[in-house]
């Protein structure tokens, strides 16, 4: 079977999006850790704005006492956990189907 066919297209589409969305956390983290609060333009708000529904379910399953950096490298970590999942579960299912 191609690996490239468009068969399992919600697996590639959903691995997209993590993929996008961990990408704009680490850009987060990157200008939290260089320019922490004075890091307060336009784009830097827009950024936020975009990953603050995602830090904060991260933040609501950590410990208060976890600063929000922690939470944001928690959240990458998490997200790239998910992606291994996600690309390892439809592999070991369609072995499964392949062996009978």
């Amino acid at each position: 079977m191609n690996p490239s066919a468009p068969v399992n297209w919600y697996v590639r589409g959903a691995d997209v999006v993590l993929a996008a969305l961990c990408y704009v956390l680490i850009a987060r983290l990157l200008l939290d850790l260089t320019l922490g609060a004075l890091g307060d333009n336009a784009a830097f708000r827009a950024l936020r704005s975009v990953t603050n529904p995602v830090v904060r379910a991260f933040g609501a399953i950590t410990p208060r006492v976890v600063p929000g950096l922690l939470v944001t490298g928690g959240g990458i970590v998490w997200i790239f956990a998910a992606r291994i999942v996600l690309a390892q579960v439809p592999a070991a299912l369609s072995l499964w189907r392949m062996m009978g």
